[in-house]
């Protein structure tokens, strides 16, 4: 599991030195990195999108229309097995968590943190990957 207070401390030095939109660009790298190590667990509409923010955050190519398109075909995924609401299992989590990485600009000043807290909620009842997960924090 990430530990709450070593994530508030890297939440706090990534908004602090960086502008919102670029705070928001390296927390999606972020998470991003995170969400690699559990690829496994999404189904392929999931890996799919996965596919569109690794090359839209990691790679710096695609359109933030992809990540638009990608977000809309996992909550209609979520939404036939009524996963958008009622999150029932670590394909749900995984599924909500990757969500969080589809939105290529903040919708405001909160969005990005409060976003990484959420994701970290979900990420944490997957699995322990704390080992893996401290090394993404460098900036």
């Amino acid at each position: 599991m990430i530990d709450k207070v070593r994530l508030e401390a890297y939440l706090a030095k990534v908004t602090q030195r960086f502008s919102v939109r670029e705070a928001h660009a390296i927390l999606a790298k972020f998470m991003c990195r995170c969400l690699l190590l559990v690829q496994h667990i999404l189904p392929e509409v999931g890996r799919n999108a996965l596919n569109v923010a690794k090359v839209f955050w990691l790679e710096g190519g695609g359109q933030a229309e992809a990540l638009l398109a990608a977000r809309v075909e996992c909550w209609k995924y979520l939404d036939e097995k009524n996963g958008s609401t009622n999150i029932q299992d670590l394909e749900d989590k995984a599924m909500r968590a990757l969500i969080c990485v589809l939105y290529a600009e903040p919708e405001d000043d909160e969005f990005s943190v409060e976003t990484v807290r959420w994701f970290f909620d979900l990420f944490n009842q997957i699995g322990n990957y704390s080992d893996e997960t401290i090394h993404y924090m460098d900036i």
